[in-house]
């Protein structure tokens, strides 16, 4: 077989990292790796054809099964925690997802897939109808006619505006992402001990949610199925680097990375929360699929099993 070129993208993770320096031989294909500066860029880019495999948002990737499957995607993610990025003003009384009944609740873009797993809490862990909350999205979703529920309470007044701002303003009353924003002046977690949230969350569901795949064009699965096998290694041993590293990336900001690694791994009970692999993850990407669906993101038309490459670690 001659030797295949691929490019692949990805956004800069501890995983990623040697992946992104090329500290990774490979056999059978050569490979060119670009660090995209967000998942947003690197989602469309991937869509556009600029790479093989992209790293792309989860949600974006099941949306365009709907009408354009060029993609398939590899069982190779990334993970966050909604409770640890709900945030409200420092002076705020809220104190739980369950204050928010009428309030104004931002989220980046509606349809991210981090919005998706916040509903997800509110309706199924929590109890509380997604309904009685007002949506206030920051930025216009990245794909154009999406479909929006008529009966959630929408207000789009505050498209383009700072998350930070709003709530210091008390424009808004809490904000919804997947990460903490980078001015945290005058702004606190919405749960008081989010890491204790975070742990029940965890010791009663099992997992630790999916936000990213690394999409791959199906043309590409069709001509050479034989590198799949080498291309999941590839992303494997980068991620198996990225952990040995945690302490000593980490160190200058968390001197007791390597500790909270193992304190994590006690909470989830195992070692292979975080792996990657089809069967493994399958629960996860169903629950999120299900939520999709109920939400009016997605059809329920749409074969997630056919959607992913069902790649399993021996």
């Amino acid at each position: 077989m001659s030797l295949k070129k691929l490019s692949i993208a990805c956004t800069t993770y501890l995983h990623t990292i040697p992946l992104l320096s090329k500290q990774i031989p490979t056999e059978n294909f050569e490979y060119t790796v670009e660090a995209v500066k967000n998942i947003d860029e690197c989602t469309m880019r991937t869509l556009k054809g600029d790479f093989d495999i992209g790293e792309m948002s989860l949600a974006t990737f099941l949306k365009v099964q709907e009408q354009n499957p060029k993609f398939k995607a590899l069982p190779v993610f990334s993970r966050k925690i909604p409770q640890m990025y709900a945030f409200c003003a420092e002076n705020s009384t809220l104190q739980h997802y369950k204050d928010l009944k009428g309030k104004k609740v931002a989220v980046f873009q509606y349809w991210v897939t981090a919005s998706i797993w916040h509903r997800w809490l509110l309706q199924h862990y929590y109890g509380i109808d997604p309904k009685d909350i007002i949506w206030c999205p920051l930025r216009k979703d990245r794909m154009e006619n999406m479909p929006y529920p008529s009966d959630y309470q929408m207000d789009w007044s505050y498209v383009n505006g700072a998350p930070e701002e709003l709530l210091r303003n008390g424009d808004i009353d809490c904000f919804f992402y997947a990460r903490k924003p980078d001015n945290f002046s005058g702004l606190r977690w919405l749960f008081p001990d989010p890491y204790a949230e975070q742990t029940a969350f965890i010791q009663e569901t099992g997992f630790a949610p999916i936000t990213h795949v690394m999409a791959i064009k199906d043309d590409l699965l069709q001509e050479y199925p034989e590198l799949i096998s080498e291309i999941m290694d590839l992303f494997e041993k980068s991620k198996s680097l990225g952990l040995r590293e945690v302490g000593h990336f980490s160190s200058l900001y968390l001197p007791f990375a390597d500790w909270h690694l193992k304190q994590t791994e006690k909470i989830f009970g195992s070692t292979d929360w975080n792996e990657n692999g089809w069967s493994k993850n399958v629960h996860v990407l169903e629950t999120f699929f299900k939520a999709a669906c109920e939400q009016g993101f997605v059809s329920d038309q749409v074969d997630l099993h056919h959607c992913f490459v069902p790649y399993d670690y021996e």
